[in-house]
C-alpha cells in the first residue's frame, strides 16, 4: 500500500493552502496572524484599504481589546471623515492636540460614541454594544425589530443599534443565542464587522425597463419592492471598496456565452442527437446558431446506478475513473459524436469534460488492485491521473471540430478545507496546461462566492427554482441573479427530464417562462448562460411532436440565440 510520509503530508496542504489563502495582489503580512486565523480574510480586507494598521514590531494584535479611540479612527478612515462639522462639541478629557482630536469629535459629533460624564474616556475597551451603536449609526441601518438575542431584551437602550446590525447580516451573535453586549469587542473582531460592512453592496437598486424606481437598503426590502414591477431587477450598488458593474459574468475568463451540459452514457449517442444543440431552423427557413460550448458529464459509474458524486454512494477507484475515460472517448461515445455533428452543421464548438468528484470514503484502490490511504494527497493524485489520460485521449483523436478548453468539476459545493486544498491544486495544475477550470454551485453551496480563491475560471449559479413545487421561485431567481451580479458568476438556467406526459399535465411550463423572462431581464442573453437541461430535453424539444415542447424551443432559440 502507498504511503506517504506525515511531513510530506502536511507540507503539501501548507503549500497549496498558502496558495489558496493569499490570492490577493498584495498580501498584508503580521507575524501573529496567518492565514489559518479565523479573520485573515477580514484583516486583508481592511488592511488593503487603510483602514487598520498594524503595530512596529510587526504584529497585528488580534485578540487585543480595540479602544473607543482605535475604533473611532477605523471609522473615520473607512467613511473618509477629516474634520468635525464644528468646533462646538465639547469633551472634557482631550483638546486639540490630543493624538486623534479630530477622529475623536467626529465620532461623537456623528452620534457613533456617546460621552460618559462629559468624557470619551478613549483608552477605555470598546464593548458590543457602543460596536452595534456605531455600525447602525454610521451606516444608516435598521432593523425590523425581529432580531432575539437572550441577553438583550427589546427594552434595552442598545436593542435597535443590535437588531439593525443583524438586519443587515453584520453580526449573528453567538451559537448559544446570546449577543455579550457587555463583551470587549477584539481588533480582529471588529476588522470582521468592518468587512462585512463593506464586502456586500451599500444598498440595492430596483429598476424597470432598465430606470432605477427605489433605492433600499436590505435584499429583503428590494425583494418586496420588485413585485411593484412586471419587469423589475434588483441591482446591487457600488460601496466604498467594491464596485459592482450590474451585469452577469463579469468575473468568468472563458468568455463562455452560451453552454449545456451533456450527461454521457444515459443512451447512445448520436450525430442527430446533437444536431439540436447546434441550430435552429425556423419554418421561414432561417437558421440559428446555438450553443458555443458543450460539457460532457459522467454522473454514474456503474449500472447499479452510483454516482461521482460527494456522498457516501460515490465508492468510485481508478477502474471506474477509467471505465468512464473509455466510455467518454469510444467510437460510440459522446465526443466522437459531437463532433460529427458539428462537422455536419460547420460549426466549430468549445467543449468540458467533467472531472468526477474524487470520493472521501474508504481506500482508493488503483488500477494494479494497491490500496491507497484516503487523504488528499491520494485524491489528488487519482485527479491528476485522470486528467493526464483525458489529455491523451484528446491528443489521440485529434477532434477536427471541437475546441477543448478545460475541465468541469463535478460537486455542486465545496464543504471541507480538504476540498479547498484539492481544488485549488487542480487549478494549479490547470494553469500549467492553459486550460479552464469551471463549476456551477448549488443555490445553497456552501462558500460559492469564493470561487476565485478557490481558482475556478469561472462559475455559474443555479437558482433552484425549476423544479415543480418549489417555492418562492421568483424570490429565488432574484436572488440567483443578484448574487451573479455581487460575486461576478454566471447563470445556470434549468428545466427538469420532462416527457410528453408531464407536458400534458402542463408540468414545467410556468418555470420554463419565468427563467426564460428573468434571463431577457437581466440580459442573460449576451454572456454567461450555462443550461442544465435534465436528461436530453433541448433533443426533445427538438423532437417531440407536442405544442409545450415546441414552443419551449421556440422559447430557447429566441431568448438566447435569435440575435446572435
Amino acid at each position: 500500500m502507498r504511503q506517504i510520509g506525515r511531513m510530506a503530508l502536511t507540507a503539501f496542504i501548507c503549500f497549496v493552502s498558502l496558495i489558496l489563502f493569499t490570492n490577493s495582489a498584495k498580501a498584508y503580512t503580521y507575524n501573529d496572524v496567518n492565514y489559518q486565523h479565523w479573520a485573515y480574510e477580514d484583516i486583508q480586507f481592511i488592511a488593503k484599504h487603510g483602514v487598520i494598521r498594524g503595530f512596529s514590531d510587526g504584529s497585528f494584535m488580534p485578540n487585543a481589546s480595540i479602544t473607543r479611540k482605535d475604533a473611532a479612527v477605523m471609522m473615520t478612515r473607512a467613511l473618509d471623515l477629516n474634520k468635525p462639522k464644528s468646533v462646538s462639541v465639547e469633551i472634557a478629557d482631550i483638546h486639540e492636540q490630543t493624538p486623534n482630536y479630530n477622529e475623536i469629535t467626529i465620532a461623537v459629533e456623528e452620534g457613533w460614541l456617546s460621552l460618559q460624564d462629559g468624557q470619551f474616556n478613549g483608552s477605555a475597551p470598546l464593548t458590543r454594544d457602543e460596536m452595534s451603536k456605531m455600525l447602525a449609526t454610521a451606516y444608516s441601518y435598521e432593523g425590523k425589530q425581529t432580531s432575539v438575542f437572550e441577553d438583550v431584551p427589546k427594552s434595552d437602550p442598545y436593542y435597535l443599534y443590535i437588531d439593525g446590525i443583524a438586519m443587515h447580516g453584520v453580526t449573528t451573535g453567538y451559537n448559544d443565542g446570546t449577543f455579550r453586549p457587555n463583551d470587549h469587542v477584539t481588533r480582529a473582531q471588529f476588522s470582521a464587522f468592518l468587512s462585512r460592512v463593506y464586502q456586500k453592496p451599500v444598498a440595492y437598486e430596483v429598476k424597470s425597463a432598465g430606470q432605477t424606481m427605489a433605492i433600499v437598503p436590505s435584499v429583503e426590502d428590494a425583494l418586496e419592492k420588485v413585485k411593484e414591477y412586471p419587469d423589475g431587477t434588483i441591482h446591487p450598488q457600488s460601496n466604498k471598496f467594491v464596485s459592482y458593474p450590474q451585469t452577469i459574468a463579469t468575473a468568468d475568463k472563458t468568455n463562455l456565452n452560451s453552454g449545456v451540459l451533456i450527461y454521457n452514457g444515459y443512451k447512445e449517442a448520436t450525430p442527430g442527437s446533437f444536431d439540436p444543440y447546434m441550430r435552429y431552423e425556423a419554418e421561414d427557413g432561417t437558421v440559428h446558431e446555438m450553443f458555443d460550448t458543450f460539457i460532457i458529464l459522467g454522473l454514474r459509474y456503474n449500472e447499479e446506478g452510483n454516482k461521482f458524486i460527494d456522498g457516501a454512494e460515490n465508492e468510485a477507484n481508478y477502474e471506474d475513473w477509467n471505465n468512464y475515460i473509455k466510455r467518454t472517448f469510444a467510437e460510440n461515445g459522446a465526443l466522437h459524436k459531437l463532433n460529427e455533428s458539428a462537422l455536419s452543421n460547420d460549426r466549430e464548438v468549445d467543449i468540458y469534460v467533467s472531472i468526477p468528484y474524487p470520493k472521501r470514503n474508504g481506500d482508493i484502490i488503483t488500477l494494479d488492485g494497491q490500496e491507497q490511504v484516503n487523504n488528499v494527497y491520494n485524491r489528488y493524485d487519482l485527479a491528476n491521473w485522470y486528467i493526464s489520460k483525458v489529455l491523451r485521449e484528446l491528443d489521440k483523436a485529434s477532434y477536427s471540430n471541437l475546441n477543448f478548453k478545460g475541465f468541469y468539476w463535478l460537486s455542486e459545493t465545496v464543504r471541507t478545507v480538504e476540498d479547498e486544498v484539492l481544488i485549488s491544486s487542480i487549478s494549479s495544475l490547470m494553469k500549467r496546461h492553459n486550460l479552464y477550470l469551471i463549476y456551477s454551485p448549488h443555490a445553497t453551496s456552501t462558500n460559492f462566492y469564493k470561487w476565485q480563491n478557490y481558482g475556478f475560471d469561472a462559475a455559474f449559479l443555479q437558482p433552484n427554482a425549476f423544479r415543480t413545487g418549489t417555492p418562492n421561485k421568483e424570490e429565488r431567481l432574484h436572488r440567483a441573479f443578484l448574487n451573479a451580479q455581487i460575486y461576478g458568476t454566471g447563470i445556470t438556467m434549468e428545466i427538469d427530464s420532462y416527457g410528453i406526459g408531464h407536458a400534458d399535465e402542463g408540468r414545467g411550463v410556468e418555470e420554463f417562462n419565468l427563467y426564460m423572462d428573468f434571463a431577457k431581464r437581466y440580459g442573460l442573453n449576451e454572456k454567461g448562460m450555462m443550461f442544465y437541461q435534465g436528461t436530453n430535453v433541448v433533443e426533445r424539444m427538438a423532437t417531440y411532436d407536442h405544442p409545450v415542447f415546441k414552443r419551449w424551443y421556440d422559447q430557447l432559440n429566441e431568448t438566447f440565440f435569435s440575435e446572435k
